[in-house]
C-alpha cells in the first residue's frame, strides 16, 4: 500500500487547517512569524460562468496570502500564480469606495516539488522595472523541495522536507524529533490507516497523475497531427472524462462542492449533473 505524505494535496490541506502546524510551516519554510491568522477559504466570485474558481487561503493582518503546493510541472506555473493573485487582488484586496492607499498586500507562498529554478532553495519574485521594485504590494515566494538534501541532518529543513517525501514511514520515526513535527507525523499515520481518509488521498493522487498522463498524450497527439487541434482533442478526451469520474467519487464521499471544483477544475454547472 502506498504511503501518502504531505506532498498529497488532500493531506496537505487537512494538516495545515491546523493553525499551529501552519504557523510552523510558514516560519520554517518562508521565515514568516505569524501571531494571528484567519482562514478565509472563500470561493472567488466569478465574473462569468466560464471563469475558473480559485481559493483564498489566509488573511494575515493587512496581507492576503495564498499557500500553493505544486507537485507536478505542468509548464504553466507562472501563469497559474498570476491568475490566482490577479483574481484575489480584484475581488478581495480593496472594498468599494476605499482609497487605493488601503489596497491590501498579497503574497503567494508556493511549495514546489520539481526543479523550477537553476539554483537556490527559496526564491522571492517581485514585479520590477529597470531593476527597481514596481510595487511592494505583490510578491511571490517559492520554496523548492528538490533543492534540499533530505539526508543532510544539518540542514534546517531536514525534518520538514522528510515529512513531504519519504518511502518508509518507519524511517520518519527516527528522523522526526521536534515536538510539533512529531504531532504532524502521528496525524500522517492516522490518515494513512483510516480507510475513508486514505481513499480520499488516493482519489486526489489519481486525479493529479491521470491529468499529467493526459497532458502528455495531448502533446504527443499534437506533434503527430502537426496542428493545435490534436492537442485540444487529446486534452478533451482524457482530462474531462477523468475529472468527471474523480468528481463522482468525491461527491459520493460527501466532499464540499467548492473543494471538488477546486481540485477538478469543473464548474458548478458541470458538477450539478453528476449529483443526479
Amino acid at each position: 500500500m502506498e504511503l501518502y505524505t504531505l506532498e498529497n494535496d488532500y493531506l496537505f490541506k487537512k494538516m495545515f487547517s491546523n493553525q499551529a502546524y501552519l504557523k510552523q510551516l510558514l516560519l520554517d519554510l518562508f521565515d514568516i512569524k505569524v501571531k494571528k491568522l484567519e482562514y478565509l477559504n472563500t470561493t472567488l466570485i466569478k465574473e462569468n460562468k466560464n471563469g475558473k474558481v480559485g481559493i483564498v487561503d489566509l488573511l494575515l493582518g493587512r496581507e492576503i496570502v495564498i499557500l500553493e503546493l505544486q507537485n507536478i510541472d505542468r509548464h504553466n506555473f507562472e501563469d497559474r500564480l498570476l491568475f490566482y493573485s490577479s483574481n484575489i487582488i480584484t475581488n478581495h484586496c480593496l472594498k468599494e469606495g476605499e482609497d487605493y492607499e488601503k489596497l491590501k498586500s498579497i503574497k503567494v507562498y508556493a511549495i514546489i516539488n520539481y526543479p523550477l529554478f537553476n539554483s537556490e532553495i527559496k526564491n522571492s519574485v517581485r514585479l520590477k522595472v529597470r531593476n527597481k521594485i514596481f510595487t511592494k504590494k505583490l510578491e511571490y515566494q517559492i520554496f523548492d523541495l528538490t533543492k534540499v538534501n533530505k539526508n543532510n541532518k544539518e540542514n534546517k529543513y531536514y525534518e520538514l522536507v522528510n515529512l513531504f517525501n519519504t518511502e518508509n514511514i518507519n524511517e520518519l520515526d527516527e528522523i522526526i524529533t521536534s515536538g510539533i513535527y512529531k504531532k504532524i507525523l502521528e496525524e500522517i499515520k492516522r490518515y494513512n490507516l483510516d480507510s475513508e481518509e486514505y481513499a480520499k488521498m488516493e482519489d486526489i493522487e489519481r486525479l493529479m497523475m491521470n491529468e499529467t498522463e493526459h497532458y502528455d498524450t495531448a502533446y504527443k497527439v499534437g506533434k503527430r497531427e502537426g496542428r493545435s487541434e490534436g492537442i485540444s482533442l487529446g486534452r478533451i478526451e482524457g482530462i474531462n472524462q477523468n475529472k468527471r469520474e474523480i468528481a463522482k467519487n468525491l461527491i459520493n464521499k460527501n466532499f464540499d462542492i467548492n473543494f471538488i471544483m477546486d481540485v477538478t477544475g469543473l464548474s458548478k454547472e458541470q458538477l450539478s449533473s453528476l449529483y443526479q
